[in-house]
């Protein structure tokens, strides 16, 4: 009996698509739990926003030198302190302005936030590559549509005339 070795199916670069169609599925966004004097909405930010910043430290990349890269796309002081005072619990009525929100994501090279904010309107974030696929693939739908069509129109039209059609489609 003949066993496929499933790890290397499986394996795929991080710049490389998957394919299967996974790229379209809509997630439910996993339970945001909200503290005292903050609603679901802010939690969630708050969350995109640690995990945007825990996965930029696995990275190398501290608060300090995030604030930095913050400070340097928004042209205004940007610390570490706003930043722990953007990501605690404890604060909930200190809220990340949106420009600030669009500079971490830009400063981490992280644009999970955006994944999240798409899933609370059952919406996805797609990729300029996995958009052309997507492009690609609706085009080929409408192709083969088109092509079946033709073929039922074609199948219910006698052969004289069809031979009328095509001969005053030659003559221009």
């Amino acid at each position: 009996m003949n066993k496929r070795r499933q790890s290397s199916r499986a394996a795929h670069s991080a710049g490389q698509l998957a394919l299967n169609f996974d790229v379209f599925a809509v997630e439910t966004p996993a339970g945001v739990v909200a503290v005292k004097g903050e609603n679901a909405l802010d939690a969630g930010i708050r969350q995109a926003l640690v995990s945007a910043l825990d996965a930029a430290f696995g990275k190398g990349l501290s608060r300090e030198r995030v604030a930095d890269g913050m400070a340097d796309i928004l042209c205004r002081p940007v610390t570490k302190a706003h930043l722990d005072l953007w990501v605690a619990p404890s604060q909930a009525d200190r809220r990340i302005p949106v420009d600030a929100f669009m500079a971490v994501m830009m400063v981490c090279q992280d644009f999970t936030p955006l994944d999240w904010l798409a899933a609370q309107f059952a919406r996805k974030v797609l990729t300029a590559e996995e958009v052309l696929c997507a492009e690609f693939g609706a085009m080929e739908v409408l192709r083969r549509h088109l092509t079946a069509k033709s073929k039922a129109i074609e199948g219910q039209m006698d052969e004289k005339l069809f031979g009328q059609i095509a001969e005053r489609i030659k003559r221009g």
